[in-house]
């Protein structure tokens, strides 16, 4: 038989979001009600109890921060907490808004036991400071049910749990309100009360959907669920539970939001190469800002500079509430080859440099040379992107003289050759650009100034001279 675990975040909005300052009093109010469904401890210091009234609440603690309750915020934090155990356990499902369902029976041998198991999946979960209860049973709903009501206890067989589950009262079930309170006018006021009637005769003055309740609770009637399957791409949303007018108060939230992603490519064994940060203004069209890496990178403190270089020269048009991280571009991660007598060449590679200027000056600032197949001088290289390597180079198939001199500077254009020089190598006669309408006709010479500087000069067919580069 197949043994469950579920885990209830009781507080999941209030604890995924990014607080910032722990001694202000928050509540999560749900809206249709009027109550508090969550509080921080600041707040709990004061008097404010889940269950209270918005008005009580305000009456007891003057500077309270009051948000929306929002379930579709608990249910992207699930998702996001999925993809994070799934690092370390395999069947995972989610019951919306607020619980997630593990099937461990497969996961004992693995790591020796359930004592082990559940030690490694406490120490997993520590990182992302979430309260939650746990409990271990027979069945989903068992579990479940055991969570719920606080049990926090991994059960070492199904006679055990379900003793707990017996004394449990039927309104902490998921059991219809209308179907407890009929239950509760026969005398069955709690879980083993309701599990002492045979099921034939809960079938006989019930409904099936009662019958079908004891049977999946007790494990005698599968319960099937769907199970996770890791996303492929990345992005993470996190509500700000204060407004941020200063780009430069964004590198906390920043770097939680990074730190996911780490997880995330970790778990694919991938690189992003591009990520894109939306800030969610109030009352304003959210900002996008992308950043590159040229190498590629997983680790958070790799792209957090990045992103605080950009958010430098960000000017933003209303407060931040909230921002979204998205990975543009993933690759697979290749094997680096390293020299063991290579030596330390700096704390830098030349590709972080590359992804360093492109942050600060723009991507279009920082670019490579590459060469064309084009014989002219002035458009034999062009601009390309930084750090293209000889195998792209040979990839283009461009068939390059290694006995050719070229200058270390071209002058943009020609200027007349005014001085007196010596040549010292040459003609190198260059015919071409006949298809273009752009055609030129020269001869190239190595010439030396009287100064000693070493020039590449040319001679037309009308055999005037002009210096078009200098070597160093």
């Amino acid at each position: 038989m197949s043994q469950w675990l579920y885990l209830h975040y009781p507080s999941l909005q209030l604890d995924s979001a990014f607080c910032g300052r722990n001694e202000q009093a928050i509540i999560i109010v749900q809206g249709s009600k009027n109550e508090v469904v969550q509080l921080n401890s600041a707040a709990m210091a004061q008097g404010v109890k889940v269950g209270m009234g918005l008005g009580t609440a305000s009456a007891l603690c003057t500077n309270l921060s009051v948000h929306a309750y929002n379930p579709e915020i608990e249910i992207t934090k699930l998702k996001e907490l999925s993809q994070w155990l799934y690092l370390v356990t395999s069947d995972i499902t989610f019951f919306e808004p607020d619980g997630i369902l593990l099937r461990i029976s497969n996961m004992l041998l693995l790591y020796g036991g359930l004592r082990e198991y559940w030690q490694m999946l406490e120490s997993h979960m520590q990182p992302l400071c979430l309260s939650y209860q746990f409990a271990s049973g027979c069945s989903p709903l068992a579990s479940r049910l055991l969570a719920r009501v606080g049990a926090n206890c991994i059960y070492p067989n199904k006679e055990t749990s379900l003793n707990v589950l017996k004394i449990q009262p039927l309104h902490s079930s998921d059991l219809p309100k209308n179907v407890v309170e009929k239950l509760s006018r026969i005398g069955v006021k709690t879980l083993g009360d309701l599990l002492d009637i045979p099921m034939a005769d809960i079938a006989r003055r019930f409904d099936i959907e009662l019958v079908n309740y004891v049977g999946r609770v007790t494990g005698q009637f599968k319960h099937p669920v769907a199970f996770f399957h890791p996303p492929e791409v990345f992005v993470h949303y996190l509500e700000l539970l204060f407004e941020v007018e200063n780009t430069q108060w964004l590198s906390k939230p920043l770097e939680k939001l990074l730190g996911q992603l780490e997880g995330f490519l970790k778990l694919q064994d991938k690189l992003a190469h591009e990520l894109l940060l939306m800030l969610h203004q109030r009352d304003a069209e959210p900002m996008s800002i992308t950043v590159s890496s040229a190498a590629g990178e997983y680790q958070a403190i790799k792209w957090l500079p990045l992103f605080l270089l950009r958010l430098e020269s960000v000017v933003l048009s209303a407060p931040v509430t909230g921002i979204t991280l998205k990975a543009e571009r993933i690759a697979e991660r290749l094997e680096l080859k390293t020299d063991l007598f290579d030596g330390k060449r700096g704390n830098q590679s030349p590709h972080e440099l590359v992804s360093f200027l492109q942050a600060k000056l723009g991507k279009q600032a920082v670019r490579g040379i590459s060469l064309t197949d084009d014989p002219r001088p002035q458009r034999a290289s062009q601009n390309d992107e930084p750090l293209i390597s000889c195998k792209q180079i040979a990839s283009k198939q461009i068939a390059i003289n290694p006995h050719l001199i070229r200058p270390t500077l071209l002058l943009p254009y020609p200027k007349p050759l005014t001085m007196q020089v010596s040549i010292m190598q040459g003609p190198e006669r260059i015919v071409t650009g006949w298809w273009d309408s752009k055609p030129i006709h020269r001869d190239y010479f190595v010439a030396r100034s009287l100064t000693g500087q070493s020039l590449w000069v040319f001679r037309n067919h009308k055999h005037q001279w002009f210096i078009h580069g200098m070597f160093s």
